[in-house]
């Protein structure tokens, strides 16, 4: 079953975002990727992308609950490294008094740029308003960690979330995934990996999530997956979702995308698939909105409306999910 955003007439692109796009071109400003294969590439485009950020479009002030700094030892779960995290409560929740439900999300970046920090706004966001414990995956970032580094690293925060729910959510039953453009490959897959394993998920939430790495075949991916093994490595279902042998039996999945966005005809292909596959699919299309909108909540009124509807669309998985 599919669910869309309200029915609107064909719409221009949000101003406010258009605004972004017009400022970084007079600005000469180059794209985030360029250059990102050079040595020392990866860290240049990471400065990039925070100046960019802080300039464009800061973080939205939102407030914070409880929040924890953990080491998760990946080598329980075949990773030779401690992977960072970032554990958040929803503002009204600490101690004893927590919610069931609990998220691990990864954030976006195409793999390159993107932190703890970047995206800490969407996990205060989605833990405040989804009503539930934020797992922020700081996984490795390429070119210096190619494919499959940062897939290894998410699925491996996801099992440890999973075996140790009691300090999380409490309820292995509402324990989702989620993630933002390079994050929602990672979440795509990841889900993927779960269903394989035997690991039951409340729900997927993949915001523009980049699923067919042979679409574009441009800086990032080629970043990630190696320019030289793109075409091979490409087809893998780690690293792009839309080549599972099977889409069957995938969480329910809730879906946002934008006309505007790069992404949105690899969207709009991926939903097909999981509803030719049977999986419950709940998809939001923005009419006014482009590829990020939910770093926008601080400019955009069209952005955060869209993420508080994600946000809600999540809750309500997690209450379900308490009724299957």
């Amino acid at each position: 079953m599919t669910q869309t955003a309200n029915a609107r007439a064909p719409a221009p692109l949000d101003p406010a975002l258009a605004s972004i796009g017009q400022r970084w071109r007079d600005a000469q400003i180059p794209d985030i990727y360029e250059g990102c294969l050079e040595p020392h590439g990866g860290p240049v485009s990471r400065e990039r992308a925070r100046n960019v950020r802080g300039f464009f479009y800061p973080k939205p002030k939102l407030p914070k609950g409880s929040t924890e700094q953990r080491l998760i030892d990946g080598r329980t779960y075949g990773v030779d490294w401690d992977i960072p995290v970032q554990i958040i409560w929803p503002v009204n929740h600490s101690g004893s008094d927590v919610p069931r439900n609990t998220l691990v999300y990864f954030h976006g970046g195409g793999f390159v740029v993107g932190d703890l920090d970047s995206h800490e706004a969407h996990a205060i966001r989605l833990a405040n308003e989804s009503e539930c414990i934020v797992v922020n995956v700081d996984y490795r970032l390429a070119p210096e960690h190619r494919f499959p580094a940062a897939f290894d690293d998410c699925l491996a925060v996801t099992r440890w979330a999973r075996d140790n729910i009691d300090v999380l959510g409490r309820d292995v039953h509402r324990l989702a995934i989620g993630g933002d453009s390079a994050g929602g490959n990672l979440a795509a897959a990841v889900a993927i990996a779960c269903r394989d394993l035997g690991i039951a998920l409340a729900a997927q939430l993949l915001l523009y999530p980049a699923t067919d790495l042979l679409r574009s075949k441009g800086m990032p991916e080629k970043a990630y997956l190696g320019e030289e093994n793109l075409a091979h490595l490409g087809l893998d279902p780690r690293a792009s979702p839309r080549y599972a042998s099977s889409h069957e039996g995938l969480a329910p999945t809730i879906l946002g995308v934008g006309p505007y966005d790069f992404l949105y005809e690899d969207n709009m292909a991926y939903a097909e698939q999981l509803q030719a596959a049977n999986v419950k699919l709940t998809l939001r299309e923005f009419p006014t909105l482009n590829h990020g909108f939910f770093s926008y909540t601080g400019i955009s009124q069209d952005s955060l409306d869209a993420a508080q509807m994600m946000c809600a669309d999540l809750k309500a998985h997690f209450e379900m999910s308490s009724t299957l």
